[in-house]
């Protein structure tokens, strides 16, 4: 349940919106997503039953994702969508080992889901999804995240304050910003979540078939491109040449050629190192990543994006140390703002740092006490370091500042604990 406050990512192509106060717009991203959700028909193959679950179009020549266990021991696929259109499905692939399909329709398909990143998510991020329950075709639910970070057969997934029911399986999960960050699994018998399995968890499997992550559309907005003034040697009119190319580019694999030969065309092209260090992070390329992320720091030690995005990157592999060295540097750019002191605090107390922890907390706080995220970091921290009725205190104000959170139960029953140890 730990979080960390989530950034900007400023590029060309890739953006991730921060988590904010403002409404989300399930109206909005119902709109855009419902052409691109699929009802998914088949009959089980040594009984002949119906079987019914959902999936979501994901690449124009007629891909769709769903589940595996929609797809294992079924037969005769074919896909109804909201409108009444039909096709015929052909199953590509199905990787049990982390629960995805992957299916083909009978011709090409116009709507298409924009694919996001289920890693940057948070405690309480909200979520919309689109599945059809047997019944109840197209159904639009809302909720949140419970818990952006559980295993779940050895894979990676999330829990979800979202309802489902039989035939739910298969249904996409939208966020804030209507991107498809993973379809349900299936819910959690002990208690009232739902299972969303990662769209992250399908990326080797697109990768492979250079399907996914896009944008969505191959339209480049004018702004998004660079315009090379006169004067450039050829070296720099190829550079720029190449990263126009990675601007417009629809899949990870070809956005990364585009534009590392723009970075070997020229090293102190910021722009293309710092985009190229996006899609390599989006493609599991922790490491890449890592690399082209210090080189833009070198190129630009002015730009806060790009220490973030490397200390959020440092702190998935776990990397503490130089997670916090990373993001003491942002404090120095930023050293007002709460989610500076807020992403320091939580390096400091996965390294087990928690008297920094502390401090770092209890400053975010200053600049912005009314951050119920902040108050459960710091009452972690102090529950790390004995400091129970401190712990106690803080648990109690994130319930105050978040009484329909998710996570309610949970923390009154870490406050439970904390007051029983007490004694």
């Amino acid at each position: 349940m730990n979080r960390i406050g989530m950034g900007i990512f400023i590029a060309c192509v890739f953006t991730v919106s921060s988590a904010s106060g403002e409404a989300v717009d399930i109206e909005g991203i119902v709109a855009r997503n419902l052409p691109t959700v699929v009802l998914i028909h088949g009959k089980r193959q040594d009984n002949g039953a119906p079987v019914q679950g959902s999936g979501c179009v994901i690449h124009p020549a007629g891909y769709i994702l769903a589940t595996a266990h929609q797809a294992q021991g079924v037969r005769d696929f074919s896909a109804k969508f909201a409108d009444g259109a039909t096709t015929e499905l052909e199953l590509v692939e199905v990787r049990p080992e982390v629960e995805f399909a992957l299916f083909k329709a009978s011709r090409p398909l116009t709507h298409v889901a924009i694919v996001g990143d289920a890693s940057v998510l948070r405690g309480g991020a909200p979520l919309v999804s689109i599945a059809s329950p047997i019944n109840l075709e197209f159904t639009t639910v809302s909720g949140t995240v419970a818990n952006p970070n559980k295993t779940y057969d050895n894979y990676e997934v999330l829990l979800a304050s979202l309802t489902a029911t039989h035939g739910s399986s298969g249904g996409p999960v939208f966020d804030r910003d209507g991107r498809l960050i993973g379809l349900i699994s299936g819910g959690l018998n002990e208690v009232d979540f739902t299972i969303v399995n990662k769209i992250n968890n399908a990326f080797p499997m697109l990768h492979a078939r250079s399907l996914l992550p896009t944008e969505g559309s191959s339209a480049v907005a004018d702004e998004d491109v660079l315009v090379p003034v006169a004067g450039l040697s050829e070296s720099e009119l190829r550079a720029i040449e190449a990263y126009n190319r990675g601007v417009r580019a629809t899949t990870l694999p070809e956005k990364i050629e585009a534009y590392g030969l723009a970075v070997t065309l020229l090293p102190a092209f910021y722009e293309a190192c710092f985009n190229l260090a996006i899609a390599e992070a989006r493609s599991g390329d922790a490491d890449g990543a890592i690399a082209r992320y210090r080189q833009a720091d070198a190129l630009r030690p002015d730009a806060l994006e790009v220490k973030r995005n490397l200390g959020r990157l440092y702190l998935k592999n776990k990397a503490y140390g130089e997670a916090v060295a990373v993001f003491e540097s942002a404090l120095a750019l930023a050293p007002d703002e709460a989610q500076s002191h807020n992403d320091l605090g939580e390096a400091h107390r996965r390294a087990g740092n928690f008297a920094d922890a502390v401090t770092h907390f209890k400053a975010s706080l200053a600049s912005n006490g009314e951050a119920p995220v902040v108050h459960f970091n710091l009452a972690l921290a102090y529950a790390n370091s004995g400091q129970a009725s401190d712990a106690i205190a803080h648990f109690q104000a994130y319930l105050s500042l978040s009484p329909t959170a998710p996570d309610v139960e949970q923390v009154q029953k870490m406050i439970a604990q904390l007051q029983a140890s007490s004694k």
